[in-house]
């Protein structure tokens, strides 16, 4: 049996980032555990690359596709009236939004022992019952919709729960999800099929998120106004889509054992959400200080120039875009500029090429460069402030990468880069701030912060000495790896844990 096994879902070991780069390290640092990946991936299809050097204590990775179903022959079998009645409650309630009746749907869902689940996935998608609960569903809710849509969205909400309650993962004493969503889902299954605990740590609140990239999404119908009507909300199907994400991350806080969030502004917002409240923790992220602060390679030769760097992945929520628009204002107060957007560029290559085109048009392309992905610790000394745009954070760990180089901030509101910036508790506070935070998709507002930098020299270089302090008392590597040790050997070592130290 495995020790821990982590649940992933669009970030580790495939997917470069924050989150990936925080499992890596929780892994390397406790090389004392055997450790598992369970990664969900849309289809088998998907090209999938190894953007780590999986750690030798990784001894298995097993890869989950969601939508990729295959319906299994099989003879018929007599109508199970007791479990649709079971089970029902649950699919409905996913429809508004609610975490209810799991307990008494699972074993009709998921198998367990040597016991087969009760209704097969053919069985919940393709019955006569199944039709049943479905235009039930339809009457209760969305009388007015599109049937033909409504059909639509439920199969592609529903097929991937009903295949994950099947999905074999390895047994493990612990499962650790870093999302709720998808993968928050299997780890409750897991959880529940082996009597096991789970924990679940949340950077970026997956429901925030996921609702802010479903109302933005154009792959989602969004039924028109009937005539004379007004268009208010996200439409019907939007709307089934967000309601499913908000089921799941209940569900997922309801079954934890646990809870770790990164600051208190997460901690509010996943009690608003539906987690208890006395499961949750704080345990800051934590970098390697020394790794990034005895760098010797550095990215670029002395320059005179005013260098200006965001470090993302070029996507919709790191809102390159307003940090281009920002550029622009920077550009007419800064004679000497360097721009510098560090991070892939092939995540979402249409965005990407907008966000060229942008630059383009705003007669940038002798400011700004895209440099693809690069590794970091030769950037942040040759950086003067860095910049972060995104509309939705956790703890980004690019701006605690920055302090150890005494390198400022400018970022946007979101997340905890204002208890990051400005400090969290009195003591963090009075080291002062580490540079400036700035109102979501204000880019007026970001080249403000980061010209008044350019002109005070002597502003700069305090504000990264306050960041450089910050983070070698704060938010450190080895804290964050103590307590997650102590967590993870508190369900390894069959002791039971007295508590982490927010």
């Amino acid at each position: 049996m495995l020790d821990v096994v982590f649940m992933c879902e669009g970030t580790y070991p495939f997917v470069p980032g924050g989150v990936s780069s925080w499992i890596h390290s929780l892994i390397e640092g406790m090389p004392e555990l055997n450790n598992g990946i369970v990664y969900l991936v849309p289809s088998e299809e998907d090209e999938l690359r190894f953007r780590y050097e999986m750690p030798e204590n990784v001894v298995d990775l097993v890869v989950v596709p969601l939508y990729d179903i295959v319906f299994k022959p099989q003879s018929k079998t007599p109508f199970q009236a007791a479990a649709w009645q079971e089970v029902t409650p649950f699919i409905k309630g996913i429809l508004r939004g609610e975490s209810v009746g799991f307990d008494q749907a699972f074993p009709h869902l998921s198998p367990r022992g040597d016991r087969e689940p009760t209704l097969t996935v053919k069985e919940l998608a393709n019955s006569y019952q199944a039709w049943e609960v479905l235009t039930e569903a339809y009457r209760e809710n969305y009388p007015k919709a599109s049937f033909n849509d409504f059909f639509w969205s439920w199969r592609y909400a529903f097929l991937p729960l009903f295949k994950l309650c099947l999905a074999e993962v390895p047994r493990a004493r612990l499962y650790h999800t870093v999302t709720t969503g998808w993968s928050g889902f299997l780890a409750a299954v897991a959880a529940k099929r082996y009597q096991t605990p789970f924990i679940t740590t949340e950077h970026g609140l997956y429901v925030n998120e996921r609702r802010i990239e479903i109302s933005q999404a154009d792959w989602i119908f969004v039924d028109a106004p009937r005539r004379g009507a007004l268009e208010v909300g996200l439409g019907t199907f939007k709307e089934i889509w967000i309601n499913l994400f908000l089921a799941l991350g209940k569900l997922c806080y309801q079954h934890t054992d646990h809870i770790y969030t990164l600051f208190e502004g997460n901690r509010r917002k996943e009690i608003e959400f539906g987690a208890p409240e006395e499961k949750i923790e704080i345990i800051p992220n934590g970098v390697n200080v020394e790794m990034f602060q005895n760098h010797e390679i550095r990215a670029l030769e002395p320059s005179q120039a005013f260098r200006v760097g965001l470090i993302g992945r070029v996507v919709p929520i790191k809102d390159i875009k307003t940090f281009i628009k920002a550029v622009r204002f920077m550009s007419a107060e800064i004679d000497d500029l360097e721009v510098y957007i560090l991070g892939p560029t092939d995540e979402d290559e249409d965005y990407f090429a907008e966000c060229q085109t942008m630059v383009e048009a705003l007669g940038l392309s002798d400011v700004v460069v895209f440099t693809g992905r690069v590794d970091v610790r030769a950037w942040y000394p040759v950086l003067d402030v860095q910049v972060l745009t995104s509309i939705s954070e956790g703890q980004p760990l690019v701006l605690l990468e920055g302090f150890c180089a005494g390198l400022p901030a400018v970022a946007s509101d979101v997340g905890a880069c204002r208890e990051i910036i400005y400090g969290r508790s009195a003591k963090d506070k009075a080291l002062g701030p580490a540079g400036s935070v700035t109102w979501v998709g204000n880019a007026r507002q970001t080249a403000e912060a980061v010209i008044a930098l350019q002109k005070n020299p002597a502003e700069l270089k305090k504000r990264g000495e306050a960041g450089r302090q910050r983070v070698m008392k704060y938010y450190r590597r080895d804290q964050m790896l103590d307590d997650y040790r102590s967590i993870y050997h508190s369900y390894t070592d069959g002791r039971v844990k007295e508590g982490v130290e927010a």
